[in-house]
């Protein structure tokens, strides 16, 4: 491909960064859900949310969401630690700031 996107030229369309951030916030999902009912699969669920926030977002390593990408990181690989160590309130909160920074960003750049 030339041009464009994949040559980190022109802005990173707003549809594409909201496209990737609902694709997280899936994620985000049902992982908070599979810890609600306590499955044995919630630290597979983590793992798939972990999973779609690896590597870099659309724009590539300066993309317009790597911050918000780098604290979401974060927060899931508390989260999980949190829920492996059978700290349940602690990995919980960790997945909510998560989920409301992702819905609280996508808000914002919907209206640039």
């Amino acid at each position: 491909m030339s041009g464009g996107l994949a040559e980190g030229k022109g802005a990173v369309p707003v549809s594409l960064r909201v496209g990737h951030l609902s694709r997280i916030d899936t994620y985000l999902d049902w992982a908070t859900l599979s810890m609600w009912l306590g499955t044995k699969r919630a630290p597979i669920v983590i793992g798939m949310a972990q999973a779609s926030m690896k590597g870099h977002g659309p724009g590539g390593p300066d993309g317009p969401d790597e911050g918000l990408l780098v604290r979401l990181r974060a927060l899931v690989g508390e989260a999980r630690e949190h829920y492996e160590a059978g700290d349940f309130p602690a990995a919980m909160s960790r997945m909510r700031v998560a989920h409301d920074l992702v819905s609280l960003h996508v808000i914002r750049i919907s209206g640039e």
